[in-house]
């Protein structure tokens, strides 16, 4: 199986973060985002991997490298000058993807979908395309997905308007999907255009097998701040087990108490937390409950941090608190201050 990943965004819903890393290079749990995703690929039968790149596309060539360390046959990247969409990233990569059906996946998902049992599920229907599904309640905030009682797409966001009469469950497309590789003939080359409000919508109007595969398991998008945290907390709690990346030598995972490191009397940790290597704590600082401290990061005497996730090399200082906040690689934060629900991607941001 080959799968395509969608990384080409300006991954503006995190802004400031992605102003000056591109969002597959976000760190979740202290690695990259893209790392986690191709780790569980792995577990998949996939050889081929495209990523499309465009947002500060050199770091992320610089990251993956020639790719081998992922344990694929290849990894292909597809740079474009001016973001072609969804389909149009799709039609660019046509020459790997054109042999048989491929899945595609967007950077910024966390799912526990397995893609061989969709993979499977749409090759027995002979499917065009196989969209991920879930149910949702907000499913109509985000466009949503009409699913007949034989799991075919009726129409998406009300597209094609010919079969917007039709009814069926609404879901919420999760950004996962299979496509059999005649999609290619529908889509014009060097063109921006989206699978699910131009494509597929055609297709389905052509009377053309658009499928919903349903899953109900986890899934979380975290293009946002609120979710992105959330995905740290769902990993404290277990919920992904070992499926993700590995984090750097010398990182604690704190998920009881009697898991704290003995050198550590001197801090009040609250579980569940993670604390990356070289990180100085000082007397009196407390982090914790659901809290991430990067590598090489400081708390000064009385410096607490709680449900917030601070990248590497952050300096809180001494009785500063922060909360529920996202702090960026280097940020520093006065002694006495408060910070809450804010995210800083600088020092400067934080006042420095």
């Amino acid at each position: 199986m080959k799968v395509m990943i969608l990384a080409a965004g300006l991954g503006t819903r995190l802004h400031p973060l992605t102003e000056i890393c591109p969002k597959p290079l976000v760190p979740l749990m202290l690695q990259p985002m893209l790392g986690h995703l191709l780790a569980q690929l792995r577990q998949y039968h996939v050889y081929e991997v495209v990523i499309n790149l465009h947002h500060h596309a050199e770091q992320l060539r610089q990251w993956i490298g020639d790719g081998r360390q992922w344990g694929f046959q290849q990894i292909h990247l597809s740079y474009e000058p001016e973001m072609l969409g969804t389909a149009g990233a799709l039609k660019k990569a046509e020459g790997v993807l054109r042999d048989a059906p491929f899945c595609v996946i967007n950077a910024d998902v966390l799912a526990d979908v397995d893609l061989e049992a969709v993979w499977q599920w749409h090759r027995q229907r002979q499917a065009v395309v196989t969209m991920v599904l879930r149910p949702d309640p907000d499913a109509h905030r985000y466009g949503p997905v009409v699913v007949d009682g034989d799991n075919r797409v009726c129409h998406i966001n009300g597209q094609p308007v010919s079969k917007a009469h039709l009814t069926g469950e609404v879901m919420m497309f999760t950004g996962i999907q299979v496509i059999s590789p005649q999609i290619f003939a529908d889509i014009p080359s060097g063109q921006y255009i989206s699978t699910a409000a131009e494509t597929y919508p055609k297709l389905i109007a052509d009377g053309a097998s658009v499928h919903g595969y349903r899953h109900d398991g986890y899934w979380i998008d975290i293009g946002v701040p609120t979710r992105y945290r959330q995905a740290h907390w769902d990993f404290l709690d277990g919920v992904f087990g070992d499926k993700l990346a590995s984090m750097p030598e010398g990182t604690h995972i704190i998920r009881r108490a009697e898991e704290t490191p003995a050198g550590w009397a001197h801090v009040t940790i609250t579980p569940p937390v993670v604390v990356g290597p070289l990180v100085e704590l000082a007397a009196t600082a407390c982090i914790g409950p659901y809290a991430v401290i990067g590598a090489a990061c400081q708390l000064e005497a009385g410096a607490s941090v709680h449900e917030s996730v601070l990248w590497d090399g952050v300096r809180v200082a001494s009785n500063a608190r922060v909360d529920r906040c996202i702090l960026g690689s280097g940020v520093v934060v006065p002694a006495n201050r408060v910070l809450s629900d804010v995210v800083y991607s600088s020092a400067s941001e934080a006042g420095v």
